[in-house]
């Protein structure tokens, strides 16, 4: 049974801030692999920056970051400082002067307030430009992330976290406050938050786990998968997407189009589930107490289990008390199968 988590007991221990001091291992790398097979002198085509700021540990960080192109690492180093590096790698013939990041980049810090701003250059043509920004935070941050085109890591930090990108991909994981991550185009992976979780996407896959606090999640034409979640609602609003659940630890609420929904869990609160084209496939222990109703408008049925009785074949409703009753289970399709095992 996951329990809430605090932010007391979310704070790294020692042993695990190896990992966050790892900034310019990171940093040498990304410059190392920019240097392969690039011809010619590479300060022309290779920009760095580097710089630390001090922070008040007592306390929490404010961070607003606004990238228009890129990729942005955001995690957890050490308290009392935010350390800032990036690197701009050119191709496609461009080429960058030595105050590339000065005449981009924008740092403005108010006490615990922070905000970072890259504005693109009209000097550069910004497709032929990629940039990496990592960003080593205090562990009490609170993010506000815009990314116009590019991918987001964010983890290990209190938050909460509010992360947008209208082209890419957000991972997030081990948040302790809330989390709102938002795409236009791109997939969603987010694991261990502490409090709920509102993740959207107009196009892509989303994928949550172990979020006790429970998730609200939508994609306009994607997979949903939740595992180990607290009171959710999945909704796949287009397409062929599928929903997959397992260890619903609440009440949940789920639709799709044309995609199969699969719910794989002990009943420890009502469900709500439907699917128009789909197919619905129930899986719940053989000592689940619960009310069940479902019903199909053009669809069939296949019960798998010997405690709840079939249906004859014109009938396309039915409602059981399984071992008693207790949660209430609601399945709807139009013209999909109902399978319950």
């Amino acid at each position: 049974m996951i329990s809430t988590l605090s932010s007391q007991a979310w704070r790294p221990r020692p042993s695990e801030r190896i990992r966050s001091k790892s900034y310019i291992a990171w940093f040498a790398l990304v410059v190392f692999a920019m240097l392969i097979d690039i011809p010619g002198s590479a300060a022309q085509v290779v920009a760095e920056f580097h710089r630390t700021l001090i922070v008040a540990s007592t306390q929490p960080l404010t961070l607003e970051i606004q990238v228009s192109s890129g990729d942005i690492d955001i995690f957890y180093a050490r308290d009392g400082q935010v350390s800032i590096s990036a690197v701009a790698k050119a191709s496609g013939g461009a080429l960058l002067d030595d105050d590339f990041f000065l005449k981009a980049l924008t740092i403005d810090q108010r006490e615990n307030h922070l905000s970072v701003l890259h504005v693109p250059d009209p000097a550069y043509d910004d497709s032929k430009i990629k940039v990496l920004y990592r960003i080593d935070v205090p562990y009490r941050t609170e993010v506000i992330s815009r990314l116009n085109r590019g991918h987001q890591k964010i983890s290990g930090i209190m938050g909460p976290v509010r992360a947008l990108v209208r082209s890419g991909d957000i991972r997030a994981d081990y948040i302790a406050k809330g989390l709102q991550a938002e795409v236009d185009n791109g997939n969603l992976d987010i694991r261990v938050v502490g409090e709920h979780v509102e993740a959207k996407t107009g196009s892509g896959n989303i994928s949550c786990t172990r979020v006790p606090e429970g998730v609200s999640a939508e994609t306009g034409g994607g997979d949903i998968t939740l595992m180990v979640v607290g009171p959710s609602t999945a909704q796949v609003k287009g397409g062929r997407g599928r929903i997959e659940v397992g260890g619903a630890r609440g009440s949940f609420r789920g639709s799709t189009v044309e995609g199969d929904l699969h719910v794989k869990a002990i009943p420890h609160d009502d469900w709500q589930l439907s699917s128009a084209s789909g197919d619905v496939l129930l899986e719940f222990p053989p000592a689940a107490n619960l009310e069940l109703e479902a019903s199909t408008t053009a669809g069939e049925f296949q019960i798998d289990r010997d405690d709840i009785a079939k249906p004859l074949p014109d009938v396309h409703r039915f409602e059981q008390k399984v071992n008693g009753g207790g949660k209430r289970i609601e399945v709807h399709t139009v013209s999909g199968k109902i399978v319950i095992r």
